[in-house]
C-alpha cells in the first residue's frame, strides 16, 4: 500500500513536471521588455485624464487649500497642521473621528503649485494668507501636471509590483506562450493596474495619497524581501527610509508592518534575525511618524461628529448619547455606569458593505464615487445580505488560516486582503462614509494576485488548455481595461462626475445635494456659450432627458434652458432633503435655486431658517443669505441679526461687512456705517457701488437725506460715470429742497447722456420749484422728444414730485 501510495505521488510529480515545467520557446522576450510594456500599459490605460480638470476632493486638496496655495511656503504647514485645515480651518481638524495627516502627498502638490506658478510668470515672491489666490479660477493651476504626476506615480507602482512578484512567486507558476512564460507576476500585475476600482485613485488628484502610499509601501517590502535575501544591511536602511515616506504620504502603509513578516513566512525562508531587524527599524519609524502625527492632528480616534455625512453611523444607534465612549463604530461604553451597548445595526451593515466590495472587485459594474447616507441603508440581522456576508468572510479568514502551515498562496491573498483593508474597513475605526473603492486600492491587490494565480493553476488542476485559460485573462484584462478607460472621461470634473453617478448612487443625500448645486451654477452661467460648446446637450443627455428635447435645444430661449436647469436642480435638492431631512446645506443650495427661479423672499427665507438649524456649528451660508433677503424686503433689524451671526461663524469673509454698511444705513445708524466700511476696506477698497447703496438705505429707508446726499456725492466721487448714481444725487437733493444742487447733478448725468429721460425731468421739477419756468418748460420737452408718449407741457400739474421717477432712458 505503502508503495503504490508513493508510485500515485511520483506519477502526480511527473504530471504536475509536464505541465509546468519550462520549454525553449519560439521566441523569448527580455525581462527589459516584460517591464516596458507594463510602464507603457498602465500609463496608456489612464492617459485620457491628463486633460482632466479637478474633481470632488481635489477642492480641498488644491484648489482652495490655502496651504497648498501657498506653493513652497506652505509646506510647513502641511507637516504640522491635520489635512483638512487648510481648506475648513482650524474646524477641519476636528470634522473626522482621528483627523487626518498626509504631509507629504499635499507637500508634493504645493511643489507642483510652485512650479506651475513660477513658470506662468507669478509675481508674487512670498504666498501669504494675504495674498493667497483661492480657488479654480486662479491663472497659476495646472491639473494637466498633477494628473501627468498621478499617472507617472501609478505607473511606477505597477513595475515596482512586477518586481516585487517575481522575487516572491514561484516562476514555475506561468503560462507557456510562443514568446515566452508568463508567470502569475505578470498576470496579476496587469490586472492589477486595468482594475477599474483604481479610477478613483488614479484618476482624481486628491488620490494622490493612496498611490504614493501604495508605491512606497511595495517598494519598502521590497527591501525587506532583499534583505532576506542577501543579508546586506543597506537594504534594510533604505527599506526603513521608503516605509516612513510611506506614511507620510498615508496612514494606511502601516498596515505594511503586518504585510512584511506575512510575506517572509510565505515566500521566503527568513530566520528571527531577519524579521527583528527589518521590524524593529521599521517599528521606530512608526512610532515617528505616529509622534508627528498626534502633535499635528486635534480629533481622537473615539471621538464622534453628529454630521451624518463625517458620520455614518450617528443615525443608525439613534444619535449619540451624552455619556457614551465610542469602542468600536458598533460596540459603546457608557462613561458613567461602565456598560457596553452593541448596536447591531452598525456591525450588521459594516457586513453589507464588506459584501460589497467583493462583488465591485468582481464586477467592476457599475462604479460610483459616492456611498454616502443613504445610498447603503442600514440593515440588522434579519438581513440576508448580512449573513451572506458574515458567512463569506468568516469562511475566506477560516480558510486562510487552515493554508497557514502549508504556506498557501491563496492563504496569503485573502490575508493580505483583510490585513490591508482593516483600517478602512469601519471594523475597528470610522473613516467617515461607510464604503469608497479607494479604500480598497491597496487591498485590491490580493484580489488580483488570487485571480491570477486560480487561472494560470487551472491548467494544472482542471487539465485546462492554457491557451484557454490565455484567452480568459486576456478578455478580463481587456473589459477591466476598457471600463478603466471609458470610466476616466467621468472624472473630467465634479460637474460630470456628480451627473454620471447620480444615477448609480440616487440613495446618497451628499450627490443629489452636490449635482443640484452644479445644475444652479450652471443656470446662472453663460447658457450660450454653454450650449455652443455643447455642454447643455451633454447635462441633458447625462440627466436622461428624451430625445424631443434635445433635440429642441438650439431653439429654446437661454432663459428657458436656465429654468429647465433650475428646475431640475430644485428637484434634485429636494430629493437630498428627502433622503436626510436635516441636511443643512441642501437647504442652503435649495434656497438659492428657489430664490434664483422665482425671486420671492417670503418662500425662501424658512429654506434658509432650516439650514441653520439643522447646521450644528451655524452655517455662515444660511445666516449670510438670510440677512441678504431681510435686507431685500426692508426689514434692516433681521438682517443685522443674521449678518453678526454670519461674522461669528466666518469673520474673515467679505461680503458680510458691506452687507452690515447697507442695513446700518436703512435703520439710521452713521457710526455703525463707518465702522463696517472701515472693516470692509480691509479685505478691498470701498467702490461706488457701496456708496450707492448706503446712501439709498440713508434716503429711501431712514428719510435722512443730508447723509444721503453725502454718500451719493461720494459714489459719484469714485464712479463718476455712473448715471444711476448721479439720477439718485439728483432726487435726493431735491427731496431735501437743494433744488440748486439738484440741478447741478442732472446737467451732470445730461452731460454724460444726453439722452437720459430722467435727467430732464429732474431738470423739470427742479426749475419749477425755483420759480424758473421757462427752463422747466425747455427740459419737459426735451424729455418728450424722447418720449413722445408724453402729454404736452400745458396738461402737466402745475407741481412736481421727486418721490415719482420717471423711467429712463
Amino acid at each position: 500500500m505503502a508503495k503504490q501510495n508513493l508510485k500515485s505521488k511520483a506519477s502526480s510529480t511527473k504530471e504536475t513536471a509536464a505541465v509546468i515545467a519550462p520549454v525553449t520557446p519560439a521566441k523569448k522576450l527580455p525581462p527589459s521588455i516584460l517591464y516596458f510594456f507594463i510602464f507603457a500599459f498602465s500609463f496608456l490605460i489612464y492617459s485620457n485624464t491628463l486633460w482632466n480638470k479637478y474633481a470632488i476632493d481635489d477642492v480641498i486638496v488644491v484648489t482652495d487649500n490655502k496651504y497648498t496655495k501657498k506653493g513652497t511656503a506652505g509646506i510647513k504647514e502641511h507637516f504640522t497642521h491635520d489635512m483638512f485645515e487648510g481648506f475648513f480651518g482650524e474646524r477641519g481638524a476636528m470634522l473626522v473621528s482621528g483627523g487626518r495627516y498626509r504631509p507629504l502627498s499635499m507637500a508634493l502638490l504645493s511643489v507642483e503649485y510652485e512650479i506651475t506658478r513660477k513658470a506662468k510668470g507669478d509675481k508674487r515672491d512670498v504666498i501669504t494668507d494675504q495674498n493667497v489666490i483661492i480657488g479654480d479660477q486662479d491663472p497659476y493651476l495646472s491639473p494637466f501636471l498633477s494628473h501627468f504626476i498621478n499617472v507617472l506615480l501609478f505607473s511606477l507602482t505597477s513595475v515596482t509590483l512586477y518586481y516585487l512578484l517575481t522575487l516572491i512567486i514561484p516562476a514555475k507558476y506561468s503560462l507557456k506562450t510562443r514568446f515566452g512564460d508568463f508567470g502569475v507576476a505578470f498576470f496579476a500585475t496587469l490586472l492589477y493596474a486595468a482594475h477599474p476600482i483604481h479610477t478613483e485613485a488614479v484618476a482624481n488628484i486628491k488620490g494622490r495619497d493612496e498611490v504614493m502610499c501604495m508605491l512606497f509601501s511595495l517598494l519598502a517590502l521590497v527591501a525587506a524581501v532583499k534583505y532576506v535575501r542577501t543579508d546586506k544591511i543597506m537594504h534594510v536602511l533604505w527599506g526603513t527610509l521608503v516605509f516612513f515616506i510611506a506614511l507620510l504620504s498615508k496612514e494606511n502603509a502601516i498596515t505594511f508592518f503586518a504585510v512584511i513578516p506575512l510575506t517572509f513566512y510565505f515566500f521566503t525562508k527568513a530566520k528571527a534575525k531577519h524579521y527583528a531587524m527589518v521590524l524593529l527599524p521599521f517599528l521606530v519609524a512608526g512610532g515617528v511618524f505616529l509622534g508627528m502625527r498626534s502633535a499635528s492632528t486635534k480629533a481622537g480616534l473615539g471621538q464622534d461628529t453628529p454630521e451624518v455625512l463625517n458620520n455614518p453611523y450617528i443615525l443608525a444607534k439613534g444619535g449619540i448619547k451624552p455619556n457614551e465612549q465610542r469602542i468600536t463604530p458598533f460596540l459603546y461604553r457608557d462613561k458613567v455606569t461602565g456598560e457596553y451597548t452593541f448596536y447591531k445595526e452598525c456591525f450588521a451593515t459594516t457586513f453589507v458593505t464588506f459584501a460589497y466590495y467583493f462583488k465591485t472587485l468582481a464586477v467592476p459594474h457599475p462604479l460610483t464615487h459616492d456611498y454616502y447616507y443613504n445610498q447603503i441603508p442600514f440593515v440588522g440581522f434579519d438581513s440576508m445580505v448580512f449573513w451572506l456576508s458574515f458567512l463569506l468572510n468568516i469562511g475566506l479568514l477560516a480558510y486562510a488560516f487552515m493554508g497557514l502551515k502549508n504556506k498557501s498562496i491563496i492563504s496569503y491573498c485573502i490575508l493580505f486582503y483583510f490585513v490591508t483593508f482593516s483600517v478602512a474597513s469601519n471594523f475597528f475605526f470610522t473613516v467617515g462614509v461607510l464604503m469608497n473603492e479607494r479604500f480598497i486600492y491597496m487591498s485590491s491587490l490580493g484580489f488580483c494576485i488570487l485571480l491570477a494565480y486560480l487561472l494560470v493553476r487551472s491548467t494544472e488542476r482542471y487539465k485546462l488548455d492554457s491557451k484557454i485559460v490565455l484567452i480568459v485573462l486576456l478578455l478580463v484584462g481587456g473589459l477591466y481595461s476598457a471600463k478603466t478607460f471609458t470610466r476616466n472621461f467621468d472624472w473630467k470634473d465634479s460637474f460630470t462626475l456628480f451627473r454620471r453617478d447620480v444615477r448609480w448612487s440616487p440613495n446618497s443625500a451628499k450627490i443629489q445635494t452636490s449635482v443640484g448645486g452644479d445644475l444652479a451654477k450652471a443656470a446662472n452661467s453663460d447658457i450660450a456659450r454653454l450650449r455652443d460648446s455643447g455642454v447643455i446637450r451633454t447635462i441633458f443627455c447625462d440627466l436622461r432627458a428624451d430625445d424631443q428635447l434635445l433635440n429642441s435645444l438650439n431653439s429654446l430661449p437661454d432663459s428657458t434652458i436656465s429654468h429647465m436647469l433650475l428646475d431640475s436642480s430644485i428637484a434634485h435638492l429636494n430629493e437630498a432633503i428627502r433622503i436626510y431631512p436635516s441636511h443643512s446645506n441642501a437647504w442652503v443650495l435649495l434656497g438659492n435655486s428657489w430664490y434664483n427661479r422665482r425671486h420671492k423672499p417670503e418662500e425662501v427665507i424658512p429654506m434658509y431658517a432650516n439650514a441653520a438649524r439643522f447646521n450644528v456649528n451655524g452655517s455662515y451660508d444660511a445666516f449670510f443669505n438670510l440677512g441678504f433677503l431681510y435686507n431685500e424686503i426692508n426689514r434692516p433689524d433681521s438682517a443685522k441679526k443674521y449678518l453678526l451671526l454670519a461674522r461669528t461663524i466666518k469673520p474673515e469673509q467679505e461680503a458680510y461687512r458691506f452687507l452690515l454698511a447697507y442695513v446700518s444705513a436703512k435703520l439710521n445708524q452713521p457710526d455703525s456705517v463707518e465702522y463696517w466700511l472701515n472693516i470692509g476696506s480691509q479685505k478691498r477698497p470701498v467702490a461706488g457701488e457701496d456708496y450707492y447703496k448706503i446712501g439709498t438705505g440713508f434716503g429711501k429707508a431712514a428719510g435722512n437725506f443730508p447723509l444721503a446726499i453725502e454718500y451719493l456725492k461720494r459714489a459719484t466721487e469714485a464712479s463718476p460715470k455712473v448715471e444711476l448714481y448721479w439720477e439718485d444725487l439728483g432726487v435726493a437733493c431735491g427731496l431735501s429742497g437743494r433744488y440748486q444742487e439738484a440741478i447741478d447733478a442732472a446737467n451732470h448725468l445730461v452731460a454724460l447722456n444726453p439722452k437720459y429721460k430722467a435727467a430732464y425731468m429732474n431738470l423739470f421739477v427742479s426749475y419749477k420749484m425755483i420759480g424758473n419756468l421757462k427752463m422747466s418748460e425747455e427740459s419737459y420737452n426735451k424729455a418728450r422728444e424722447l418720449d413722445p408718449t408724453m402729454p404736452a407741457y400745458n396738461s402737466q400739474p402745475q407741481s412736481g414730485n421727486f418721490s415719482q421717477r420717471p423711467g429712463n432712458k
